[in-house]
Formats: structure tokens, sequence, C-alpha cells
């Protein structure tokens, strides 16, 4: 090469190099790893981000009770820079991500569509289950009226009958003309699962084990299938807060996967971009819009689970944000609250595209915090009612009710409580805390949330003579609040979950006297 080339072919190297760059950072589509495995963790201040911040949320978050959080993970250009856990849950814990699971059947959706499972999304449901659609304007009804939730049934969600019954496909009346008004309808989505499993000759779990999960390297999971043995199309898996966040990741990468295509950059685009506007009396979707079962956000989109739980993914900050909870109230509102604490805590404390300097007071307060939330320290009962003595090993009878409780009884000693109840025939014995901590109990039978026997944290509090038990089953996104109140012979149970605040009486009988069954709650 001549010598008076030499520099200017250097130069041109160095600008093909800085283009590739900008190009490979604004489609998402190289990296410099894949979390298939794991994770690499780095501080905040290492891609960017400002750790004060992040300290903010969670001293926001620890003065304000109704915020009832499980795990906020937060990734910047593929790296964990905050990862929080609140007792009993860690980052191995399985959560029912709820209707976030709907991007999920969106997305094999696409996957079946690339790999010609699926024609087009003009097809009609009639195609794949004609029984099911019993008059002309269901028999309209397409896959992206489906993906779009425009049906048009007369519906309103959680009000009706069980959206996992295809014959309601059936009993439901239609209200509008398919793809033209936007009505949430879990029924929408089951229906893609089963129509997945027809064409794929597989259940829609292996399809997705096949073509989604393994790739991403997604291993411990559970999906819960229906009577019919359609795996739900609406809600039910159960996914750690990483593995949700791999999700995100597939995403934000365009459906790229370590250098393989998992799904079309095109069905990203359009599935995450605004096809149907949501009316504004959706008062918990207000300032959302909707694309192929993915929220769109003014700056993100996201898979969204009733009680609060969240894959958002915004390309722009190259950010992805994971939030478990049970919250019905607050953090289930978008407009309301989330649309703020997204702005306040997350998008807000990217301040660089670069590192910046490490901020360790900051970093060390937080790292305590999470130490603190995830194991709790315990903290010494200052006395137990008298009532306490005076109430263990009795056995309390409960009257008739709709929810199947039959009788209870408690055991008192310094730290913990042994509690046993009848709901109908089946005998339940829990190990309950009394100094802050959970006690991790483990039964042998499901309460609806996994089929082979559950894990079930228990804690415990005295309110003047009020005795309160929190019951959470591991992975659910609700937990049960039972508040137990004793006046002499008779017992009053308050039981809150959600979609139930009842109250039970009952009075204090000889243990002999036990079960007569009825239907429990849990199902």
């Amino acid at each position: 090469m001549p010598k008076n080339l030499k520099p200017l072919s250097l130069l041109l190297l160095n600008i093909f190099l800085c283009i590739c760059s900008l190009y490979s950072q604004n489609n998402k589509t190289s990296v410099s790893y894949w979390p298939t495995e794991n994770w690499i963790v780095t501080t905040p201040e290492e891609q960017g981000v400002d750790s004060e911040i992040f300290l903010k949320m969670l001293e926001f978050i620890q003065s304000s009770p109704t915020l009832d959080f499980h795990s906020i993970l937060v990734i910047r250009n593929g790296c964990i820079i905050t990862e929080t856990y609140w007792a009993p849950y860690n980052k191995n814990t399985t959560h029912n991500i709820k209707s976030a699971s709907k991007s999920i059947l969106s997305t094999l959706a696409g996957i079946a569509l690339e790999k010609n499972y699926l024609d087009n999304l003009e097809q009609k449901v009639s195609e794949f289950y004609p029984e099911y659609v019993n008059e002309p304007l269901k028999q309209d009804i397409s896959l992206e009226d489906l993906l779009t939730m425009t049906g048009g049934f007369n519906w309103m969600e959680d009000a009706g009958p069980s959206p996992y019954d295809l014959e309601n496909w059936n009993k439901i009346a239609m209200r509008d003309k398919p793809g033209e008004e936007f009505e949430y309808n879990t029924m929408m989505t089951h229906m893609m699962s089963a129509i997945l499993t027809k064409v794929c000759g597989i259940s829609t779990k292996d399809f997705a084990d096949k073509w989604l999960f393994k790739p991403l390297g997604i291993k411990n999971y559970q999906w819960r299938k229906g009577a019919d043995g359609i795996y739900y199309g609406g809600s039910d898996i159960f996914l750690t807060p990483r593995d949700m966040a791999k999700f995100g990741f597939l995403f934000l990468n365009n459906g790229m996967w370590d250098e393989k295509r998992i799904l079309p950059k095109e069905w990203i685009k359009k599935s995450t971009s605004r096809i149907v506007d949501i009316p504004n009396e959706i008062s918990y979707a207000v300032g959302l819009d909707y694309g192929y079962w993915w929220w769109i956000q003014e700056k993100a989109y996201m898979a969204w689970g009733a009680g609060g739980q969240y894959i958002i993914v915004n390309p722009n900050l190259d950010l992805i944000v994971v939030f478990t909870a049970d919250g019905f109230d607050d953090i289930n509102l978008y407009e309301q609250f989330m649309k703020q604490f997204l702005e306040d805590y997350i998008y807000s404390s990217v301040i660089s595209e670069t590192s910046i300097p490490a901020k360790p007071t900051a970093l060390k307060k937080i790292n305590d915090i999470i130490q603190e939330l995830e194991n709790p320290k315990e903290i010494p009962i200052e006395q137990t009612p008298k009532i306490a003595a005076t109430i263990s090993t009795n056995n309390y009878i409960f009257d008739k009710n709709d929810a199947g409780f039959q009788s209870t009884s408690f055991i008192f000693s310094d730290s913990k409580c042994v509690w046993e109840y009848y709901v109908g025939e089946q005998r339940v014995n829990l190990q309950v805390g009394l100094n802050v901590n959970y006690l991790i109990n483990e039964i042998a039978f499901s309460m609806g949330v996994n089929p082979n026997g559950e894990k079930i944290a228990c804690k415990g509090y005295w309110n003047s003579n009020v005795f309160i038990i929190e019951h959470h089953i591991i992975g659910d996104p609700s937990k049960q609040i039972f508040k137990f109140n004793f006046d002499e012979n008779i017992i009053s149970m308050n039981l809150t979950t959600i979609g139930m605040d009842v109250v039970i009486k009952g009075t204090k009988k000889s243990k002999s006297d036990n079960n007569d069954s009825s239907q429990s709650f849990y199902k």
C-alpha cells in the first residue's frame, strides 16, 4: 500500500467501525453477550444510571404501606443494575405473571406465522374451530381481531363465565362488528392457544419450550392448563423475574438471541406499535394504547399482568424493567401510579450514554436496604397478649359458609404459632412466624397455584386482641389476610384476598367435632 494512502485508509476504517457501532446500538441486534445462562451484574453508574434515584425509589416504597412489591429488576445495556426482592421472594422464585402471559402468546403467534403453521392474520377462527362460532358475526372474527382484542363479544373481564372454556364462545353474544371496538377479553388469547395447539400438532407449552423458552435458557417455569388440556392462553405462566427480563431482552434486540433469529423483526415492530386506541372509560389503562397483546406507552411498551406484573421495554434508553407485586390498587393503575413512578424513579435515573462516577454512599445504602428486605431482621416480641395463652389448643368450629372453612386452632410459643384449619375435608397445618420473618411451609396438595403441592409463607402479629396472619402461596400475586377476633367462646375470622372479603363466625368446641365438606376458596 502506498504510504500516502495509509492515513486515509485508517481514517475510512475508523469511520466504518463507528457507523457499524452506531447501527448496532440503534438496532439492538449485536450485543457483547447473551444472558442465556447468567446475567452480567454491574453498578448503575457503570451503565450511566444514577443510583441516588434508585435509593429514593426504595425509600419511597418503604414509606408507602399500600405498595406491596415482590421484586424489582432493572437492566440497562444488557446488565442488571438493580435487583430487589421482598421476603419471602428471591431471584429463584417463579411468579405467576398473570396477563403478561398474553404477550408471550403474541410472540408464539408470531413464531407460528413465520414457520408457516399459520398462513396469515386474516384467517378466521372458523377455519380452525367452526364448532365454536355459531352465528355470522362470530364467523368473521380473524386472528388479528384476537390479537387486538377486537373480537366484538359482549364481555366484561372478570365478571362473566370462564374465558378458558371454549364452549363459552357459543354462549356469549356479540356486541360489535369484529375488528372495530377494543374490549379486553381473555377468551381471545385462550382461543389462540387452542388454535396453536391444533395447527402445530403439539401443546402450546411444548411449542413455546421448543421455539422460545429453550433458546433463551428459560428452564424454571410452569404453565397451567385447563380441563380440556389446552394451556391457559391469557394467564398463569410462572417465570422468575430474571427470565421475565430475558423475554424483554429478546424484544429489545429485535427478535435476535445468541446470533439466531427467534422472531421476525417485522413482528416485533408491528406487535409493539399502536394498532388500537384504548377507550377512556377503561380507567386502569388511561394513557395507553394497544398492539398485539402488548400495552403501548408513550416511551415504551409493556407486558402487563394483574396485581402489578410488568415487563417494560424502553428501546430508546436500552432499558428493561421487571416488576412483580401484589397490588390490585395503586400498582395496577397505569395513569394514576405507574406512569409517574416510571418517570420519577426509572427513566429519570438514566443520565448518560457512558459510565459516570461511582456513588459508593448511595450504593451502600441501596445494598443495605436490599439485604434487609430479602432477609428481615427478627424483632423480639415485646409482649404477647394474655389471650394467646387462653386460646391456645382451643378448637373453633365455624358456622356454615360458602368459603368452605370448617374449623381452626392455634398453638402459640415464643417465636411462632402452629395454625391448623380445615377447608372441606382438607387439613392444613402451618407454622406462622411471630417475629417479622415469614416461616415457609410445604404442603403436598395444590391450592390452585402449583398442581403438585405448594410452598406457603406465613407471618402473624397482634393488634390489640386481634391476631392477624399474612398467608402467601409462593408465586401467586395475591396474598390472603386473616384477622381473628376472639370474644370468650366466639371467634370471628375476616378473610380478605382478591375478589373476597368475608367474615365467618364460629364457636369453641372440642377437637373431636371436625369436618363437613364444602368448596374451597382456593379453587
